[in-house]
């Protein structure tokens, strides 16, 4: 949230000083999706599968929760913003993308399998992502605003079923877990 925070702040500010291609007074508003299809989905699921949060836990509390709302929102809405167009914005965007690698080893001998690894740096989240794709898929991530490392091991069943066995470190707890996510 914070980054789609500051990113607009930045922009509304570079385009004071006029060194933005694209008046913010001529973009278009972001309109909300209606019930159109787009490639065979509707577009509420695109929509809601972009902003809501994809795993919750009963320990989240509700600021929790409205954070990661408004933070896929506002990277939903730069994703579909002219602002995203604009020199400023294309800066931000490549020291974004920066900040990202994914190392593909490719399919192990004699198998299927394709091999990745992907770590993200969100710097204005305070958030660091490490992902691999295999044999498993897992994620380790670690929260430094809240000082908080969560790892989670997930196992397709399904289209929309996944069995997730999870593990979270606090300063003053460690929990482990095991759920069956469910997308619909």
């Amino acid at each position: 949230m914070l980054r789609c925070l500051s990113l607009f702040t930045f922009m509304v500010v570079l385009s004071s000083f006029g060194w933005a291609r694209t008046d913010i007074k001529e973009m278009q508003l972001l309109v909300m999706p209606s019930s159109g299809l787009i490639d065979g989905h509707s577009e509420e699921k695109i929509f809601s599968d972009k902003v809501l949060p994809k795993s919750l836990t009963a320990a989240d509390s509700s600021r929790s929760v409205v954070s990661k709302i408004i933070d896929n929102s506002l990277a939903y809405w730069w994703d579909n913003s002219d602002l995203k167009k604009t020199q400023a914005g294309q800066v931000a965007t490549r020291i974004e993308e920066n900040m990202k690698t994914e190392i593909d080893f490719g399919a192990s001998r004699g198998g299927k399998t394709d091999h990745k690894i992907s770590l993200k740096v969100l710097a204005m989240q305070a958030l660091a992502k490490l992902e691999y794709n295999g044999w498993i898929n897992a994620a380790l991530n670690y929260d430094a605003k809240s000082a908080t490392t969560e790892m989670e091991v997930l196992e397709n069943l399904s289209n929309n079923k996944d069995l997730v066995i999870s593990h979270s470190i606090t300063a003053n707890e460690n929990k482990s877990q095991l759920s069956l996510r469910w997308n619909w």
